[in-house]
Order: C-alpha cells, then sequence, then structure tokens
C-alpha cells in the first residue's frame, strides 16, 4: 500500500496562502484602538518596573508620578529622581521636579515623562483613575520595595484604571513586593 506525502513545494505555497491571508484580515479583525491601550497598558507597567528596578540598581529613590492637568485630568506619568532622599514624597510640583534622564525621550527636553496627550501611539487612550493609598503616585526605595509616604511600606494594593474605545484594563501593584498584574475589565 503506497503512501502519498505532501511535498515540500505544496506545503511552502500552503504556509505562504495562510501567511497572506493572515496578514491580510488580521488587521481588519483587531481595531487600531485594541493596539493603543493595549501599548499604552505595556508601557505603563514597563516603565513602573523601570522604576524599580532602577532604585534597586541605584539604591536611591525613584517615584512614579502620574500627571494632571489643571483640570485635575489623569495624562501621563513622570519617573522623578529625588536629590534629597528624605523628601520623595513632597507635594509634586511640574516646574521644580526632579526628573529621571531619559535622553531618548522626544520633546521632554531629556526629562523622564509619557504624556499621553503628546504620544501618538496612546491616541484615544485615558487614563481614568489612580490609587496607591491614597496618592496619585507610588516611589520604590532602594531595594525595589514600593512605598508610600513617610517612608512607609505601600501595603495595599495600589491601582491604574485605563480605557480606550475597545475596552477597559486594570492594572494592581502589590504592596511589599511591587508585583504588577494586569486584568481587562467592563466599564
Amino acid at each position: 500500500m503506497k503512501r502519498r506525502a505532501y511535498t515540500l513545494v505544496e506545503l511552502v505555497i500552503v504556509i505562504a496562502i495562510l501567511g497572506l491571508a493572515g496578514a491580510l484580515l488580521v488587521p481588519r479583525l483587531i481595531n487600531a484602538d485594541t493596539f493603543s491601550v493595549q501599548a499604552a497598558v505595556r508601557s505603563v507597567i514597563a516603565d513602573l518596573t523601570f522604576a524599580q528596578t532602577d532604585a534597586l540598581a541605584m539604591q536611591r529613590i525613584r517615584r512614579f508620578q502620574f500627571l494632571r492637568d489643571e483640570n485635575g485630568r489623569l495624562h501621563g506619568y513622570a519617573i522623578i529622581a529625588p536629590s534629597s532622599q528624605s523628601s520623595y514624597d513632597a507635594a509634586f510640583n511640574a516646574e521644580n521636579a526632579e526628573y529621571l534622564d531619559d535622553r531618548t525621550a522626544v520633546g521632554t527636553d531629556g526629562r523622564f515623562i509619557v504624556d499621553f496627550d503628546q504620544d501618538d501611539r496612546f491616541v484615544g487612550v485615558e487614563i481614568t483613575d489612580v490609587g496607591f493609598g491614597g496618592n496619585d503616585w507610588v516611589a520604590f526605595d532602594a531595594l525595589g520595595g514600593p512605598l508610600q509616604g513617610g517612608g512607609m511600606p505601600l501595603t495595599s494594593t495600589g491601582e491604574v484604571r485605563m480605557r480606550g474605545e475597545s475596552g477597559a484594563y486594570l492594572l494592581r501593584l502589590s504592596g511589599f513586593t511591587g508585583k504588577i498584574t494586569v486584568e481587562r475589565i467592563e466599564e
């Protein structure tokens, strides 16, 4: 009994057709807003992790500050590198804050600022709520542990809520450990 197998040419043609179909159909099935919201969520997670890692590597407190406009609307975040480690929890003042250097940042004069209103990657995405023990910021100590005011460890779970037209997400930062989790939520 002779078995017929597929030739290499036949397999390559089928794979090419499936690849072409996927390349044409996937962008139509997932709208651009989905990519924007997911990019914003990934950016916040990556930069929270970066602030935590930088605090550990440099053995200095780093503050992750969410930014508000004059109406109190959240529109981005910054990483602060306070020179006086005892004043990391002082009231935020955008004009004289000691931002962490980010030489690759465009339009921020080398300061580590991510502004959703200015960044084309995050069009249509908004930060709807932030809470870290009653603050709109979280700091990381020299061991990478999350802090609230007064040098005390963050004991409760901090939350960041973000949304776009295609859905909403909840980021949670665990007290004590700084572990970050994310889940899609209904709003």
